[in-house]
Order: C-alpha cells, then sequence, then structure tokens
C-alpha cells in the first residue's frame, strides 16, 4: 500500500449497539494491521475492520 514506509490504522472490534473497542496501529497495509491489532489485544476476537487514519 505505502511503499515508503508504515502508517497508521484504527481498527475496530464490537458492535456500535453494544459496544465498540478500538486501537491504533502503525502498519503497512489492512492485513497487518489486523494481526498487529490482535497481538494487541488477544482477550479479543480477531478483528475484522480496519481504517486507515488520515492525518492533517
Amino acid at each position: 500500500m505505502c511503499p515508503t514506509g508504515a502508517v497508521r490504522f484504527r481498527v475496530l472490534w464490537g458492535d456500535p449497539n453494544k459496544g465498540m473497542s478500538q486501537v491504533i496501529v502503525e502498519a503497512h497495509d489492512t492485513d497487518e494491521a489486523l494481526i498487529v491489532a490482535h497481538q494487541l489485544r488477544p482477550e479479543l476476537p480477531r478483528p475484522r475492520t480496519a481504517f486507515l487514519v488520515n492525518e492533517f
């Protein structure tokens, strides 16, 4: 995705109606972001949603 280096992703778990958790990670692509987030929060199920964080 980004040949110059890692970028930030917001990874989300949960249901908006029941509560959500999130973490910001640095990764080279979405797949790596999901893996890193799971390693940071192993008590939660594997995340399936990651969004690129746009910094201004």
